[in-house]
């Protein structure tokens, strides 16, 4: 799977240690990441990391019509990288890592919106 030969770059680039700042998730803006004429919504097997406002970063593969698993790295918890699987088609997701779950919830209660 072309996910699991990408999760230990993903995950060390992801690694980074940032100074946390006072802003955080709530930087996350999905409008920013909407499909341009220059960038189209991912088809399956590709991807793309994106860094928010506040030096955060997400990382992103599709892996199925409906599926992607994503890595995230918060500037607010610099030493937790969360990955996490999410189905567009129902909403439901999985994630394993340290990232409080609120947290999560911020990232992806609009990513298959913006993404999918």
């Amino acid at each position: 799977m072309i996910f699991s030969k990408l999760l230990p770059v993903i995950s060390i680039a992801l690694a980074t240690t940032v100074t946390p700042v006072s802003a955080g998730i709530h930087d996350f803006n999905p409008a920013n990441a909407v499909p341009t004429p220059t960038r189209t919504k991912a088809a399956v097997g590709q991807g793309e990391c994106i860094t928010t406002r506040d030096q955060s970063k997400i990382c992103y593969v599709k892996t199925s019509s409906r599926d992607f698993s994503i890595a995230i790295n918060d500037v607010d918890y610099p030493n937790a990288t969360e990955v996490a699987h999410i189905d567009c088609s129902t909403g439901r997701w999985r994630a394993f890592g340290d990232l409080p779950k609120e947290t999560l919830e911020l990232y992806l209660k609009n990513f298959c919106p913006t993404f999918g």
